[in-house]
């Protein structure tokens, strides 16, 4: 028992570098035994820009299937149960541990976790092989998440991106709803949506939009991430603004648009990515 349960923490620990906009980490966990439950933080969430806690749950999300990722390295398979409890919505998961073998792709994800960042420069002019890109693609589907790489969705990228510095240049106390998933500004992110590189624009949308479905989406975001950096690819999360780019995602997407990456070769650079303060798993 005190083996597995060495093992657990350290999932844990691994999982804590999930990424969350803006940082945030808004969860919680209560280890008991070989169960853990995974609860939102709702006091963590950016009223202002996430009223619909679709950021916050794609990032518990995230760091559910990152831990799921970590407990496969360790050896044991778990199985999850999603919103069971309807009396608290702040109870997001419950995962039970099982000495069941564990999916060797999941647990192949793993290396990928402290190598991750988000890149907010211009990436290569190297294209993606498609079988590079069919393999990302599918990554989501398994999640019930679909991918949606389309010209169309770079383009309303660029069009969002232009209007939210614009916005933020004449009304600078706001922060814009289309931002990336980090502590930066959009400035950044407006020079990251150059058509000057090669970088792909995916937008990860779900058949439905409830608690779960966001939940799913995260997972499948960091399903996505992970296998990207395996494969030596460059990734940055960007969140959706409801009164804007999701509006116009909505004419060449199907399903509801939760979250978007663009991924791409990065540029020979030296090391110069952020590394960002990890919350404790038992905060």
């Amino acid at each position: 028992m005190m083996i597995r349960t060495a093992r657990l923490e350290r999932a844990l620990q691994h999982a804590l570098r999930a990424p969350s906009v803006h940082n945030t980490q808004p969860w919680r966990w209560q280890p008991q035994g070989d169960v853990i439950k995974l609860f939102a933080d709702f006091d963590r969430r950016h009223a202002g820009n996430d009223r619909s806690r679709r950021d916050l749950l794609i990032s518990c999300g995230a760091v559910l299937h990152h831990f799921l990722v970590a407990l496969a390295h360790e050896g044991h398979d778990a199985y999850v149960t999603y919103v069971p409890d309807l009396g608290d919505d702040t109870h997001l998961a419950t995962i039970t541990v099982t000495d069941a073998p564990p999916d060797p792709a999941t647990a192949r994800l793993f290396n990928a976790i402290e190598r991750r960042h988000t890149e907010r420069h211009r990436m290569s002019y190297r294209p993606i092989p498609k079988p590079l890109l069919d393999a990302l693609v599918t990554s989501a589907h398994r999640f019930g998440a679909q991918l949606v790489p389309t010209p169309q969705v770079r383009e309303a990228f660029a069009v969002a991106f232009g209007e939210a510095a614009e916005r933020e240049r004449w009304v600078p106390s706001r922060t814009t709803e289309l931002r990336v998933w980090s502590r930066h500004d959009v400035r950044s992110a407006v020079l990251a949506t150059s058509p000057e590189d090669a970088a792909e624009f995916f937008v990860l949308t779900t058949a439905e939009d409830l608690t779960r479905d966001r939940l799913r989406a995260g997972e499948a975001l960091s399903s996505l991430l992970l296998t990207a950096t395996n494969a030596g690819l460059a990734t940055m999360p960007l969140s959706l603004d409801p009164d804007g780019a999701m509006l116009r995602l909505d004419e060449v997407t199907l399903g509801h648009p939760q979250i978007a990456v663009r991924t791409g070769w990065p540029l020979a650079r030296g090391t110069d990515e952020i590394r960002s303060q990890r919350r404790a798993a038992e905060s």
